[in-house]
């Protein structure tokens, strides 16, 4: 018997035939594989996001700084999103920050901290203009949907004429987060931002574009104005949104949800009036003041002594007087348009042994009370010359298979996630499945360990017997004894000829070493153990 464990396992390998041996090199190479692959994944660090839309120098920085530090990372986005492990994330953004990083390729103030001694006054104004541009740009930066923005300012020189002085002027280049738009709130608020931080600067001389090339603000709007239409706009819209939804949610508890429609069209009066009123009681006189006048006629000549006197007596009344300043409200709805559609009576009819569907139309009774029920929630005045519509008319059904493109572009990657670990999960079960197979295989293997000797039919196990206390009995009575209690308690029949001596020696050495081993398991592994470690037995 040969102790090597690798030339016993050549020699079991080599027992099998060719499709065990297919299966147990294919099963230890899978789970080989799988080992390597799930260290791997186990043993990689969990990446998050450290900084993403870099600009290229600010990423060159970055990736200096993780070098340094001899810290992991990830490049993705053609070198915008950096990625480190996720418990060295706050720390390293800490760090990069403390160095002024990124700074999206912006220069603000920090340009002063170092004093340039001999500096032109025309590279003093130059830095101005440039930090002042710095500034504005990381303010707008932090406006929500936009992600980069480049403020570029033009500063004309003072003249001693004022007919002859030019207003500066400005641009704005923005960088919006995934190809959105900005409201016309958001750009006017923009437009003052910048109108305000740079001195003499009005708000029609900022232009506002995108990356894109289109332009958000124009130097001919009037801020103001455009701000007050586009208020009036969105009011007009929440109006109508919000009494549609009124109308809507009635129809369809009523009717099911997708057998009604509703729009509205609102026409609002944005007009503020100012009055003021004057009104008079002339019941309520009240005497404030009495005059009397004296007048004396002399006669007309020196001869004429005749003289008179004359009194008139003048009384002040005052009215009562009520003045009211009324201020009317803007924002009042002054029509209403209200059209509603309703879906058919959906009714399977039987036609031969076909089954089709028709739709037959409400009554006018039925269509009465929605009718009423819309008017109510939506508030119709007939004096405001208010419309309304409803409709009976069946719906067209779309087909089930047309689905949304977008939100079959959204469920592609999560399917394919979900494909990759289903496959991981059933390439782990099929290789535990094929090694347990193989060890069965292996397990029911009859081996036979041990020369056989025809001389005496003795098997060579002269180290076996004393640790198990076997009496092997070289003479040929005793295997004769043997092999006649053998053959006696076998069936007689034509085989008993074919059975040999040795046969029946051998059988009964093996029963005996069955038993020693289950009653003994822990001198067998020793005596095993031992068998394993010697050169030759």
């Amino acid at each position: 018997m040969n102790s090597n464990p690798l030339q016993a396992i050549l020699g079991i390998f080599n027992k099998l035939n060719a499709k065990q041996k297919f299966m147990m090199v294919g099963g230890i190479l899978l789970t080989g594989v799988l080992l390597v692959l799930m260290l791997f994944m186990l043993n990689e660090p969990s990446y998050s996001t450290l900084y993403s839309g870099l600009a290229p120098e600010d990423a060159s920085k970055v990736i200096d700084h993780l070098s340094s530090q001899k810290i992991l990372y990830k490049i993705e986005d053609n070198g915008q999103t950096i990625k480190v492990p996720k418990e060295k994330l706050y720390e390293t953004r800490l760090s990069l920050a403390g160095k002024g990083i990124p700074s999206s390729g912006m220069i603000g103030y920090e340009i002063f901290d170092k004093a340039n001694m001999g500096m032109s006054e025309f590279m003093q104004k130059l830095n101005y203009k440039r930090a002042l541009e710095g500034e504005i740009g990381r303010t707008i930066a932090q406006i929500d949907g936009v992600q980069a923005a480049r403020v570029h300012i033009v500063i004309p020189q003072r003249s001693i004429f004022k007919e002859d002085e030019k207003e500066p002027t400005a641009s704005v280049v923005l960088k919006l987060k995934g190809n959105g738009s900005l409201s016309k709130e958001n750009i006017l608020s923009i437009v003052n931002l910048v109108s305000s931080s740079v001195e003499g600067l009005p708000v029609s001389k900022v232009s506002v574009i995108d990356t894109h090339g289109r332009i958000l603000s124009s130097d001919t709007e009037d801020g103001p104005l455009a701000f007050a239409s586009s208020k009036q706009y969105e009011i007009k819209q929440t109006v109508e949104k919000y009494l549609a939804n009124k109308a809507q949610s009635i129809l369809d508890n009523v009717l099911g949800i997708g057998n009604a429609m509703v729009q509205i069209n609102a026409d609002i009066n944005f007009d503020q009036v100012e009055k003021t009123m004057e009104q008079y009681d002339p019941d309520s006189q009240v005497a404030i003041s009495e005059q009397t006048v004296k007048t004396n006629n002399e006669g007309k000549s020196y001869s004429d002594s005749t003289s008179a006197t004359n009194q008139n007596v003048v009384t002040n009344y005052e009215i009562n007087k009520t003045i009211q300043k009324v201020v009317e409200g803007s924002g009042n709805i002054s029509r209403l348009s209200v059209a509603a559609v309703i879906n058919d009576i959906a009714k399977e009819v039987k036609n031969g042994e076909k089954t089709e569907v028709v739709f037959e139309p409400r009554s006018q009774e039925q269509l009465k009370k929605l009718e009423d029920l819309v008017k109510n929630a939506v508030g119709i005045d007939i004096q405001r010359n208010d419309q309304f519509s409803l409709v009976s008319i069946p719906f067209e059904v779309k087909p089930v298979d047309n689905l949304d493109l977008e939100e079959q572009a959204t469920l592609v990657p999560q399917v394919d996630q979900y494909i990759n670990l289903v496959l991981i999960l059933v390439a782990i079960v099929s290789s535990i499945l094929v090694l347990k197979s193989l060890m069965k295989k292996l397990k029911n293997e009859k081996i036979i360990i041990g020369t056989y000797s025809p001389g005496g039919g003795e098997m060579s196990m002269s180290s076996l017997a004393p640790a198990m206390n076997l009496k092997i009995d070289k003479s040929s009575a005793t295997s004769k004894l043997a092999f006649q209690k053998r053959k006696q308690s076998l069936p007689v029949g034509d085989l008993e000829d074919e059975i040999s001596e040795e046969a029946l020696v051998k059988k009964n050495q093996q029963e005996k070493i069955v038993n020693y081993v289950s009653k003994n398991p822990v001198d067998a592994a020793k005596l095993i153990n031992a068998w394993m470690h010697e050169d030759e037995i």
